[in-house]
Formats: structure tokens, C-alpha cells, sequence
């Protein structure tokens, strides 16, 4: 790898392509991604024969629309039917150099197999992501993520390895004592990056001021609300760094790699594309892959912003906001965590509360809230908020992905 190390891009001739060019570049791919599962025979080929559609049907990046989406639940189902890791995939153990679980964070985790191949893909669309954060060959990473069977740590740690970096992985910050014990092992070692979740970035950063910790620590940035537009994934059983920001700094939205997916938001009743800025679902397809997955439904929420960006990137720009799971639905309106905390001091902890499928007002529990947050909830939602103040340390904390949301329907 070079080491021209003041270049904005790990790859500018991909990261800069002109965008009918890259459009071109993905219907070949796609079409190769969609020939490829149909011929497997397996999960996709049935889900296409049901849906009536054939590679011939799939011309250009457009026709994406044609094919049937998927959703993790699916997957779980076809696991099970078809142990040990279901037949969505066109390459399977025997070709396989890596396996790992997804997080579980909601439901049973589903199995993923990697190929070499794949494997580097995934290492290259996550060396830009750290390129862009200022990320260079010998540099040492903290790596913050779940190991053993959760495949976030190793696939940090690998893209860091291909970049000649050195990562350091100390595991999730599950409790005060396990961050503790992991920033005393790690106290003379120079830290020049971080890699971790924002919920785990503020307990570490909580940690070390309570033991007068003096090293580096994750910068403050990564725990403001604005943090998680920095990054985008589409999951560990489709891309698992699927594009980052500008810089650090930088909450334009996450740069996907558009020459190794396809990203679509739509609307969650009728599948319809919705408009550039609107709310949408989140369906990601994987393209120049041995095992493609061709419209995976992640149940969550995307906005997309397909106008030129300043840094000169050209590859389209993805704001994530969070799960489905999450939308509390108040006045007919969708109102999510993200909403909330972008008006809240990145140190608060607080929750949302779901009362109802559908609700007149919106109840926020807050640790120590400041004057006027009840206005400027109203002002950025469009709904009556109650604010309830709760004892500071009384909130949960995360070690990795944060539940902002507490359902208490009858």
C-alpha cells in the first residue's frame, strides 16, 4: 500500500468516479451478483422463482426493484432449515476462511461465512472509512468491539492489519471493571485511534475520568449524536462497514462504496423509493462478491443525499437514524432516539418511552435534564413532549449498541 499519506483518498480513481460511470459499474455487477444466486439454486433462486422475476429481468441498477427483498428473520428460518448455515450462500464451509455470528441484538444471531475474497472486500470498503478519519500505515488502533464468535472485533482488526496498522483488541466495554482492567493493561501503549460505538465510547470516556486515566481516550466527537451519521453498515451477513464520512468531524452523512452495493430507501408500506432527505427502510444489496445477498431488508431507517459533496467524493451519502424498532409513532409522526438526543448534551443518558402503537405525546426520561430541553424536544419533533427528570447514574449504560427506547404498552 502507498504511503502518500496527505492524499484525501485511500483510492481516489474509485472513490472520485464519475457517477454514470459508477452506475454502469454496478448494473454489470449486479447483474453478475443476480445470475450468480439464481444458479446456486438455493435461497434466493426459490425466493426469485416465487416472485416471478429471472436474471433476465435485471438489466440495469433500476431493475434492483424487481427482485424480492429479505429480511434477517429469513435467514434465521432458512439456518434452521438448512443447518448449518442455511444454503443463502453460493460458496459455503468448504470455501470458507472465516466464520462468525451477528450481534443478536434483535433476535437469534444468524451465521456468516467469509471467503478470501469477500473477506478483503470487507477490509478495502473499511480501510477508506479509516483513511478518511485520518487513519495511516503504523498507526495503533484500540479496537473496543465484541471477539470470540461476534465478528466485529476481527474484522476491525483485519482491515486495520491491511492498512499496516497495528489494532489492539481489548473487547466490548461490558462494565466499569472490565474498562478499567482494559485501560490499565493498555496505559503505556500510544493509542493514535479508537474503534468503538458511541455507547461505548462514553462509559470509556466515564471510566477514565473517575481512575485519572491519562492516556488517549476516544475524542468527544464520538460520543455526540451526530456521531452515528459518520458510519454506515449493512450488517455483518451483508457488508459489515459498508461506507464513513468525510473526516471525523464530518456529519455530511457516510460515503457508501457504491461499486460493492447497491442502497435503497423506500417506503415502509408501499416498497416505493422514497425521495433524496426522506425518511425510507434500508435495503442494501452486495455486489463483486462470491456469496452476494440481493436486497436484504435491515429493518431499519436510512435517509439518502445523492448531491454533490464537497469533500469530492462522489459516491452517494447515507444518514442512518436508526432501527424500526426504534420509531415511536406520536401524532402520525415518526420520531426516533436520534431526534431526542441531537438536542440533548452528548453526556446525558436518557430513554424514550413507548406507551402505544400509536400515541398523542411523548414521555423522554433524562438524566439531570437542562433548562428548556422540553421546548427545543417540541420545536425539533412537532409533538408534545414530557421531560422526566431521573437520578443521574439510574439509566442503563451500554457496552455496545445503545436501547434508547422503553417499551411499556399495556
Amino acid at each position: 500500500m502507498s504511503h502518500d499519506s496527505d492524499r484525501p483518498f485511500l483510492h481516489p480513481q474509485v472513490q472520485t468516479m464519475p457517477p454514470e460511470q459508477l452506475r454502469t459499474l454496478q448494473g454489470e455487477r449486479l447483474r453478475e451478483a443476480v445470475e450468480r444466486a439464481y444458479k446456486a439454486g438455493g435461497f434466493f433462486y426459490r425466493r426469485m422463482r416465487d416472485h416471478g422475476v429471472s436474471p433476465s429481468d435485471v438489466v440495469s441498477v433500476d431493475d434492483v426493484r424487481a427482485l424480492p427483498t429479505f429480511r434477517k428473520e429469513d435467514l434465521r428460518a432458512n439456518e434452521a432449515e438448512h443447518p448449518p448455515i442455511g444454503d443463502y450462500r453460493v460458496v459455503g464451509l468448504a470455501g470458507a476462511v472465516r466464520l462468525a455470528t451477528s450481534s443478536g441484538t434483535t433476535g437469534r444471531p444468524t451465521v456468516t461465512v467469509w471467503t478470501d475474497h469477500d473477506l478483503h472486500i470487507d477490509y478495502e470498503i473499511a480501510a477508506r472509512r479509516y483513511w478518511r478519519e485520518g487513519v495511516r500505515p503504523g498507526h495503533v488502533i484500540a479496537n473496543a468491539h465484541p471477539g470470540y464468535l461476534n465478528g466485529g472485533q476481527s474484522q476491525v482488526a483485519g482491515a486495520a492489519e491491511k492498512m499496516g496498522c497495528l489494532p489492539v483488541s481489548i473487547g466490548p466495554p461490558e462494565d466499569d471493571a472490565a474498562v478499567e482492567r482494559a485501560l490499565r493493561t493498555i496505559e503505556h501503549i500510544p493509542i493514535d485511534h479508537w474503534h468503538t460505538l458511541p455507547a461505548g465510547a462514553a462509559r470509556i470516556r466515564e471510566v477514565a475520568e473517575r481512575i485519572g486515566w491519562s492516556g488517549r481516550l476516544p475524542e468527544v466527537a464520538a460520543v455526540t449524536p451526530m456521531r452515528q451519521y459518520s458510519a454506515i453498515s449493512a450488517g455483518l451477513e451483508c457488508i459489515g462497514t459498508l461506507g464513513g464520512s468525510c473526516s471525523p468531524e464530518d456529519f455530511r452523512g457516510a460515503h457508501v462504496a457504491e461499486d460493492y452495493a447497491i442502497v435503497e430507501a423506500v417506503d415502509d408500506v408501499t416498497g416505493e423509493p422514497v425521495p433524496d432527505g426522506q425518511r425510507g427502510k434500508f435495503l442494501c444489496t452486495s455486489l463483486g462478491r462470491d456469496n452476494p445477498m440481493l436486497r436484504f431488508d435491515l429493518n431499519e431507517v436510512i435517509r439518502l443525499d445523492r448531491s454533490a459533496c464537497p469533500c469530492g467524493e462522489t459516491h452517494v451519502r447515507a444518514f442512518w437514524e436508526g432501527r424500526m424498532q426504534d420509531v415511536v409513532t406520536v401524532q402520525g409522526k415518526w420520531v426516533m432516539p436520534i431526534d431526542v438526543w441531537s438536542e440533548m448534551d452528548e453526556a446525558q443518558e436518557f430513554v424514550v418511552v413507548r406507551t402505544a402503537d400509536a400515541q398523542d405525546s411523548l414521555e423522554v426520561r433524562v438524566e439531570a435534564p437542562e433548562d428548556g430541553l422540553v421546548d427545543r424536544l417540541r420545536a425539533r419533533t412537532g409533538v408534545p413532549i414530557e421531560v422526566t427528570p431521573v437520578e443521574v447514574g439510574s439509566l442503563p449504560r451500554a457496552a455496545y449498541k445503545a436501547n434508547r427506547v422503553i417499551d411499556e404498552r399495556p
